[in-house]
């Protein structure tokens, strides 16, 4: 099956609209990832249709949520990709969500590198792209509890997550981790660490990616608090002394 075909039927089964040029621009984002990706140890995942499922259909599942994720009625909505890597799950999401604003957080040169060139070749003018670890950009006040939406994919465990992406959204903003169908499970060790960053649980959420054999599930949180000033910790702390 062709690529096009598995993102048209994909599309379709999420319930997601788009534009001719957004169906491209996801081609054209798949085409560099495929590209680059022994060059700059992008993903594990080699062949383009593995890509495509695993990384570029999973990053963008969320939007079939869309109305509870974000908002609508802020055009100036910034969202925040911790952990990014190759550009996932922001830029797919940057692709179909052209209104709202995307940083983009890595601290590998490398990847960083190629998030440049992927920026430039994509034409994509509501990305920005931001190096350095999130413990450390998470104490700066440019960045710092100002997000309206903050996101992680397959990063780490709930409670060192938490760390590294509660700090950086406003009050009332929110939080959502993509994660396995384990995800209730891991959610207990996870709850005093997500309390004692200023969040809370706003919705656990079940998602079927198309042609992708698991579930996938979503923990929304939401920003009720200020996260107190001693957070986020160095990543050595927070590693060995998880919440």
């Amino acid at each position: 099956m062709k690529t096009e075909d598995i993102l048209k039927s994909s599309l379709k089964e999420l319930e997601i609209s788009y534009l001719n040029e957004q169906l491209e621009a996801i081609k054209n984002y798949l085409d560099v990832v495929y590209e680059y990706n022994d060059k700059f140890s992008l993903t594990g995942t080699k062949d383009k249709q593995s890509i495509l499922i695993r990384h570029i259909l999973d990053s963008i599942s969320i939007l079939k949520y869309q109305g509870i994720i974000f908002s609508d009625r802020e055009k100036s909505e910034k969202v925040l990709d911790v952990g990014t890597g190759a550009g996932l799950p922001g830029i797919p999401l940057a692709i179909f969500l052209i209104d709202k604003e995307f940083y983009l957080i890595d601290s590998s040169l490398k990847k960083i590198g190629f998030l440049d060139i992927l920026v430039k070749e994509l034409k994509l003018q509501n990305v920005i792209i931001v190096r350095g670890r999130a413990e450390q950009i998470a104490r700066d006040k440019v960045y710092r509890e100002s997000f309206d939406v903050v996101l992680s994919r397959a990063l780490a465990r709930i409670n060192i997550l938490s760390e590294l992406t509660i700090p950086f959204s406003k009050i009332n903003g929110k939080i959502m981790f993509y994660k396995s169908i384990k995800l209730r499970d891991e959610l207990s060790f996870g709850k005093e660490a997500i309390l004692r960053l200023g969040g809370k649980v706003d919705s656990l959420l079940e998602i079927k990616v198309p042609y992708l054999k698991e579930y996938r599930s979503l923990l929304l949180l939401k920003k009720v608090k200020e996260t107190p000033v001693i957070y986020p910790r160095s990543f050595n702390k927070i590693k060995k002394q998880p919440l």
